[in-house]
Parts: C-alpha cells; sequence; structure tokens
C-alpha cells in the first residue's frame, strides 16, 4: 500500500485488542440485545417487520450512505489546511474507520480511518488524528443544537409527563454548547500555555498522554480559528445531521408511523447516548436508546419501536461495513492489520 512503509507512525505497530476487552465487548453487546429484545413480544416485532415497506428502506439505504458521504466531505473540508484528498479516498477510508469499528470493540476505527488515510495521501498524521476529535466536537454541538432546537418547535405534542424533562435538558444543551464555544476560544488564544498548565495539574503519569491529547485537539481546531471557516464548518455539520433526521423520517415511513424532523432528533440525541456504550456496531446499546427514545419519548408502540430499532441499525452499519472491509481488501490492508495500525499508535501515543 503507498506511503505505508514510509510512515513513520505506522511503523513497528503489531499491539493487539487484548481478548479480555473483546470478552467484555460482546457481553455487554449480549446483555443489552437481550434486555432490548425483552421489551416486546417477539411476535409482534416480527409482524412489525413483516409490514415494513420496502421502498423507503431502500430509500433510507440510500440516505444513510449519503450522509457517510458527507461525512468524508466534511472531514476533507476540516483537513483542507493540512492537505488534501479525494473524495474516493475520503469515503474509502471513512468507511473502513466504520468497518474496523463496527466488526471490534474500543473504536478501534478511530485511529484506523486517520491513519489509514495519512498512508494513502501522505496529509501529516497529526493533523489526520487532530481531524477525528475536532469531527467529535462538531457532531457533539450539531446535535445539542438540533436537540434544543426541536424541543422548541415539537415540545407541545410531546407526553406533558416528559416535556419538563426534556425542556430542561435541551436548557443545558443550549448551555454546554456556548461553554464549549467559549472555552474552545480560550484555549486556541493561550495554546502553549493552556497545555503546559494543564499537563503540570495531571497525575504525572498521565502527564505526557494529557499534554498529546491537548495538542492533537487543539491541532484539530485550529481549523476552525477564524469566523468564516468556523461559520463554513459549523453550517456543514448542521447540514449533515439535517439529513441524518431525514433518514430516520423516511424509516418511520417505512412503518406507517407519524415522525416529523423536530422529533427525529430526539431520538438521534438519545441514540448518541446509546452509542457511547462501548459494543461492537453499537449493538445492544444503540438498539435499547432507539426502542427507548420512541417508547418513553414518543409513545410509539414497543413492538414498533423494537422492530425500527432493528432495521435502523441494520441500515447504518451493515452497508458502510461491507464497503469499508472491501475498501480495506482493494489497499490490500486485512482488518487484522488494520487493528493493529490503530493499537499501535494508541499505544505509542501512551
Amino acid at each position: 500500500m503507498r506511503g505505508l512503509a514510509g510512515e513513520g507512525t505506522l511503523r513497528g505497530m503489531r499491539h493487539r485488542i487484548a481478548p479480555w476487552k473483546v470478552a467484555l465487548s460482546v457481553a455487554l453487546a449480549a446483555a443489552l440485545l437481550a434486555y432490548f429484545l425483552y421489551q416486546a413480544p417477539l411476535a409482534e416485532v416480527g409482524r412489525a417487520l413483516g409490514q415494513v415497506h420496502l421502498g423507503w428502506v431502500a430509500i433510507t439505504t440510500a440516505i444513510a450512505l449519503l450522509t457517510y458521504l458527507l461525512r468524508a466531505l466534511r472531514w476533507g473540508l476540516i483537513l483542507r489546511p493540512a492537505g488534501r484528498a479525494g473524495a474516493g479516498q475520503l469515503f474509502g477510508c471513512t468507511a473502513a474507520g466504520f468497518a474496523t469499528s463496527a466488526v471490534l470493540p474500543a473504536r478501534a476505527g478511530e485511529l484506523v480511518r486517520p491513519l489509514l488515510l495519512t498512508a494513502r495521501t501522505r496529509i501529516p498524521a497529526a493533523a489526520t488524528l487532530a481531524s477525528i476529535l475536532t469531527e467529535r466536537l462538531l457532531d457533539g454541538a450539531s446535535v445539542l443544537i438540533l436537540f434544543a432546537a426541536s424541543i422548541l418547535v415539537a415540545g407541545r405534542d410531546l407526553p406533558a409527563a416528559h416535556l419538563a424533562l426534556l425542556q430542561r435538558a435541551a436548557l443545558l444543551a443550549g448551555a454546554a454548547v456556548v461553554a464549549a464555544v467559549a472555552l474552545v476560544a480560550l484555549l486556541l488564544r493561550r495554546k502553549e500555555g493552556a497545555i503546559r498548565r494543564l499537563g503540570r495539574v495531571s497525575p504525572a503519569r498521565f502527564r505526557s498522554r494529557v499534554e498529546s491529547f491537548l495538542s492533537h485537539l487543539l491541532e484539530g481546531l485550529a481549523v476552525l480559528g477564524t469566523p468564516l471557516r468556523l461559520a463554513e464548518i459549523t453550517l456543514w455539520s448542521l447540514g449533515l445531521w439535517l439529513v441524518i433526521g431525514f433518514q430516520l423520517v423516511a424509516l418511520a415511513r417505512a412503518f406507517g408511523m407519524p415522525l416529523s424532523l423536530p422529533e427525529s432528533f430526539i431520538v438521534i440525541a438519545v441514540s448518541v447516548i446509546g452509542l457511547a456504550v462501548p459494543t461492537p456496531a453499537g449493538v445492544g446499546g444503540f438498539h435499547t436508546a432507539i426502542q427507548i427514545a420512541l417508547t418513553q419519548l414518543l409513545g410509539v408502540a414497543a413492538a414498533t419501536a423494537t422492530a425500527y430499532a432493528l432495521i435502523h441499525h441494520a441500515i447504518c452499519f451493515f452497508p458502510i461495513t461491507l464497503i469499508g472491509l472491501a475498501y480495506l481488501g482493494a489497499t490490500g490492508l486485512s482488518l487484522g492489520r488494520a487493528t493493529e495500525l490503530g493499537e499501535g499508535e494508541s499505544a505509542a501515543e501512551g
């Protein structure tokens, strides 16, 4: 693979994910999936699946793939100050990263994706690694903004029992975004001093990790240092998540289920929490979060919500995993080798 042997960051990386991590992740996924399936009679879930409109499922799948392409293009925008990559390379590495994280625990794809792009394009590894942190912050801010706006727009249609809780959550989300923007602005203005101070207050054993993390984070956030760049990337991120919202609305049509665009962001906000559970492809945690959001917050029947979560998860993870594995194969990089790269970089930073 071009550039792989020459990149210093990719040399000598032979660390593998510890077997106990795999076992723990799989056990957690199995427990959460069992809990998820226990919430509704499987016969009713089967009937709901049998009545799904396949045309809308196909449309939803196309929208899901579009969101991954939009992610890849946004990634290129974030990386523009460090170097340029073709849309095909960006999409292929994005798919490979999601495929690795879908198959293996420990979010291995979060390191495979940037290091693979570095190997394919010669964009510095420091820049590609930092860009992933920037993406996560942009995604978090976008979800919080759209969630808060959705509560304001759709609040009157939500069950009264949960409305006060959601309104408080929306206020906290708005406050969190404002605080995060202020903190980022402050850190960018005092970058070196901030790294030194935060490093000094960290325990000695973690000091190098903290300083490395902050350095990568601030390098990635530097692309947002001008108002024009900040506005451009923020609008791109909000647009990406709006398309994701339409994906959920389209799938609701497949079940004949009324779901507005504002309501979709309530489901998305809860599903992001489920994805934070460290299981392969979000199995269990993602399913349960979708189910809870639909049944407890939006009043959807348990069987329909369960069937919806199953199809939604499959659409989100199965096609992109196949594409990502195919891309890894085309580059001559096995899944095991890709994991070694990610694990090796993680160990090198520690």
